[in-house]
């Protein structure tokens, strides 16, 4: 028993990957497509083929035999009707008739020269000119009918002329009345026998353009049967492919969903540990970020208390002086009077209150602002420079403010306080390093555009390039890890960014201070702060 050659190419088919299915299906498509185009393609040109042979070879000839009928009735029998009623002379006649007569021979001409185009159908024009078939020998227009028709019409022309010739020279020797008689006799007749023949010839092309109408009529019914079997074909066979092609896709859709809920599974185990290591990771970040801050406070607070040891030398010392003072008028046996008493001990609590708020600033500036607030930023760098500066004079350095106007800003004051600590301490830390004999620090407030910018400038020689790249880097510091930690810029940078929507950046400038000194090389490092809305307005 013989296999079933379907079912053979049904399982080759079956056996074939899926690309190689695809590319298949895409092929038969394209194949499909290019046989119904050309197919169509030679149709029309057939079709068109036809028409032209119908127009070229039977519809202007027809035209052409009108022409010739034209010609005899209007031209001839008109010419000699006028002549006859003396409407014209015989010598003015004869002109007109030659000029049809010479009409006559041109239509009759291009007549013949129109039946000799190839009827042959289209495809057999190709494979001739492609050297496929040879040309026949014989006339394409020889057809008995043509020929019997052509020649009596031919034989007649000759006979009208002859007529018109002795016509004219019986008119030329005076002799009307045999004129006349000839015309009546035999030039009428004669037209009227060849527009007979004309109008049998006239029917015969009517017959032959009818007979190609059916051929091109048959030839379009062909093409489009065709082309429909051709197009159904095509879609037949590709929608067979098709389903065989949405089976294995299926299948393999099955087996990808099982694969892709083992995978989704696995990723989703992954984003799991992902999300507790990412939980655990900036946690750490935190509660690094607070060791670094609390460092930072650290290190602020280790340079206050200096200040403070500073800034209390002077009181302590003339508290000293006080009490020695109550002493040595013992010593000396003088009387301690009430004034006396009074006077000292008003200049001891004055002392006292000195200190205690000395204590007070440093204390508020080391407290935390819970929430934001809107502040000075005049007032603010005035408080900053308030704390430091005694400290700053016994170093040899002088600090100046330049601000024409004051600014509004909202934030943390005592946070953006520190940020301003930071950066004075870090010029003071590059001019102690530089042997300089003018230490200068200036601090610049304006505004710009819808932002406050607050300056910092020293005159220690600039940022080298190294730094700048790094300078706001955590633990990056350039002095002795003994006295640096390198934690003061970075959380300067912080706080600036993330709690009051700034920025900060460091490079170098030429710059005059108040006091007139140009310097070609500074280090300015540039706070930018947001305005308030009443202050952009």
């Amino acid at each position: 028993m013989s296999a079933n050659p379907f079912n053979d190419f049904m399982g080759s088919i079956d056996e074939m990957t899926i690309a190689k299915k695809t590319t298949l299906l895409f092929l038969i498509m394209v194949v499909g497509m290019l046989f119904i185009g050309s197919f169509a393609h030679m149709s029309i040109n057939r079709i068109k083929d036809n028409f032209d042979i119908l127009y070229t070879k039977r519809m202007l000839p027809t035209i052409r035999l009108e022409n010739l009928k034209d010609i005899y009735t209007v031209n001839i029998l008109d010419t000699i009707r006028d002549i006859e009623k003396g409407s014209i002379s015989a010598k003015e006649g004869q002109v007109v008739i030659a000029l049809a007569q010479d009409l006559i021979k041109i239509e009759l001409q291009e007549y013949k020269n129109s039946l000799g185009i190839d009827e042959s159908d289209w495809l057999i024009k190709l494979a001739r000119s492609w050297g496929l078939m040879h040309e026949s020998r014989q006339p394409y227009y020889k057809t008995k009918e043509d020929d019997i028709l052509t020649s009596k019409i031919e034989q007649k022309i000759h006979t009208i002329d002859g007529i018109l010739l002795k016509m004219f020279s019986y008119f030329e020797t005076r002799q009307g009345l045999k004129a006349i008689e000839t015309l009546q006799n035999e030039l009428y007749p004669s037209v009227y026998s060849i527009n007979i023949d004309l109008t049998g010839l006239i029917n015969l092309n009517l017959d032959g353009a009818k007979e190609g109408y059916a051929r091109t009529a048959k030839v379009y019914d062909n093409t489009f049967e065709w082309i429909v079997v051709a197009t159904l074909g095509t879609i037949a066979f590709a929608a067979l492919l098709a389903i065989v092609l949405l089976q294995n896709i299926r299948l393999l859709h099955a087996r990808l969903a099982k694969m892709v809920d083992a995978k989704t599974q696995e990723l989703q185990q992954l984003n799991r540990d992902l999300e507790l290591k990412v939980q655990y990771e900036v946690e750490q970040s935190r509660q690094k970020d607070q060791i670094m801050f609390r460092q930072s406070r650290l290190a602020s607070m280790g340079e206050m208390i200096g200040n403070i040891a500073h800034q209390w030398r002077q009181p302590l010392n003339a508290i000293v002086l006080i009490i020695q003072s109550f002493q040595m008028k013992r010593m000396a046996g003088l009387e301690l009077s009430d004034e006396f008493i009074d006077k000292q001990v008003n200049e001891g609590i004055q002392l006292a209150s000195l200190m205690s708020r000395t204590i007070d600033d440093f204390r508020n500036f080391f407290k935390p602002n819970h929430s934001e607030e809107d502040f000075s930023v005049k007032e603010t760098v005035l408080y900053s420079l308030k704390l430091i500066q005694e400290y700053y004079a016994k170093s040899g350095i002088e600090i100046f403010l330049n601000c024409s106007n004051d600014i509004q800003i909202s934030g943390y004051p005592n946070e953006f306080s520190q940020v301003v600590m930071n950066l004075l301490s870090n010029a003071k830390d590059a001019l102690e390093e530089k042997e300089i004999e003018e230490k200068l620090i200036e601090v610049v407030i304006t505004k710009e555009a819808n932002n406050a910018v607050i300056s910092v400038i020293d005159n220690g020689g600039g940022i080298s390039e190294e730094v700048q790249d790094r300078m706001f880097e955590p633990y990056f510091t350039t002095k002795h890890k003994a006295s640096g930690t390198g934690i003061g810029l970075y959380m300067s940078k912080q706080i600036i960014e993330k709690q009051m929507k700034g920025s900060i950046s460091g490079t170098n400038i030429t710059y005059i201070f108040q006091n007139g000194k140009r310097y070609e090389k500074c280090a300015i490092l540039t706070i930018l702060v947001p305005l308030k809305k009443k202050e952009e307005k």
